[in-house]
């Protein structure tokens, strides 16, 4: 069977999945949350119908009823008894999000008002599950499955589809390059995503250059940024404890000597466990010091110094700013360390803004850092949003994995925090 996409609307993308993966939806309402407790049961009154929430608090529930109100009632032992009352216009929607924190027992009946949570649903199918995204200015580029098939999307970067291509379940991750590029990576093999044109109209997404699983990522493995005029390339040593970067300018095939850093106590660390062994101690983790390439500079981020340090085009250094957010709590020597900034430095290429990303009990918030003062500010706290995935900025807007729905099946969800 072949099947040509043309470029259509985000409404039509529900049809040419199902007949992708040959599936059918009712029309029906997901009701799903987060609850803070587990064990919580839900139950749609005057009805068997109900679920109960998981053991991180997150539930879904399906209702066909459409045409008149439907009332939730939420019952845990220890907590009070709390009833939620949907309209026919909720209903009328494909997705409420109903989530709230169940209060301690005094068993009265109360009424909760349902606001919706600031990240919307982007992308989501009940019985389609996203395993992986990436974001270029081509637009996002999804990995998706149901049961035995799967498929890569190329939507707009206003979630219209441009292009649906079955691809084969080996394939299961995207991988965006120094350049911007996105690859389909496989257990054995990657393929680069390019675009059909016909004189100068989009046609539909491609499979190209394709390479063995090994050869990838010894030609990629290093690569760390680059710009039109200088390529930068890092590597690690002894245990990942040290990390050199090297720039190559263009026309010239020798590499040059950007930075070395290194941290002390990881190497103290990993000679005494070579040394002694020390049982079932862990190594540290490798150094994380990003460079990233913006218009015709590059910005490091020298966390092992607690510094922002910049250089210009010809990779001289021209100027840093102090930094301390990733030290935000130290170990007083008295307790164990709370480490919340969690490793990862968020970049906005379109606005050419930075982000750090925090872990606070497992929900992620999101600080926008000012290159100039080293300072950090607050843009996106994900409040019922526990254990996040793959989160990524363009734009002005936040995206991210989540499971949601009555199969839990995974979704891509969107915010603004520009």
């Amino acid at each position: 069977m072949v099947i040509n996409f043309v470029p259509m609307k985000k409404h039509l993308l529900i049809i040419a999945l199902l007949y992708l993966f040959e599936g059918t939806n009712a029309q029906t309402t997901k009701v799903y949350g987060n609850l803070g407790v587990p064990n919580v049961n839900i139950i749609v009154m005057d009805t068997k119908q109900g679920t109960v929430s998981d053991a991180s608090g997150n539930y879904a529930l399906l209702l066909s009823e459409q045409s008149k109100r439907v009332n939730l009632l939420y019952s845990c032992i220890g907590y009070q008894d709390t009833v939620v009352s949907l309209t026919p216009s909720q209903l009328q929607k494909e997705t409420v999000n109903i989530s709230f924190r169940m209060r301690s027992k005094d068993y009265s009946l109360e009424e909760v008002t349902v606001t919706e949570n600031k990240p919307k649903i982007a992308f989501h199918e009940p019985m389609i599950s996203l395993m992986a995204y990436e974001i270029n200015e081509m637009g996002l580029y999804m990995i998706v499955y149901r049961k035995s098939s799967n498929a890569l999307l190329h939507l707009s970067l206003d979630l219209d589809t441009l292009s649906i291509l079955p691809i084969g379940r080996k394939f299961e991750r995207l991988y965006k390059d120094v350049y911007g590029q996105i690859h389909l990576i496989g257990y054995d093999s990657t393929y680069q995503i390019g675009h059909r044109n016909l004189r100068g109209k989009y046609l539909d997404a491609e499979l190209f250059y394709g390479m063995s699983h090994h050869d990838f990522y010894k030609i990629m493995g290093n690569n760390a940024t680059a710009n039109d005029s200088i390529f930068v390339i890092a590597t690690y040593g002894d245990g990942a404890q040290e990390l050199y970067y090297h720039y190559f300018k263009k026309g010239d095939p020798n590499a040059h000597f950007l930075r070395y850093t290194f941290d002390e106590e990881g190497l103290d660390l990993t000679e005494n466990i070579r040394k002694f062994g020390l049982g079932t101690i862990m190594p540290p983790p490798p150094i994380y010091d990003p460079v990233f390439a913006v218009g015709d500079s590059l910005v490091l981020f020298n966390f092992e110094a607690d510094k922002i340090e910049f250089f210009d085009n010809n990779a001289q250094q021209v100027g840093e700013t102090p930094i301390k957010f990733h030290r935000d709590k130290k170990w007083d020597g008295k307790r164990p360390m709370k480490d919340t900034w969690n490793r990862m430095v968020l970049v906005d290429m379109v606005r050419k803004k930075y982000y750090a990303v925090f872990l606070e009990d497992s929900i992620l918030v999101l600080k926008k850092i000012d290159i100039k003062t080293g300072e950090v500010k607050e843009v996106a706290r994900l409040s019922g949003f526990q254990f996040v995935q793959l989160p990524r900025v363009n734009d002005g807007k936040l995206y991210f994995m989540y499971h949601t729905g009555i199969t839990h099946s995974k979704a891509l969800y969107r915010m603004e925090i520009e």
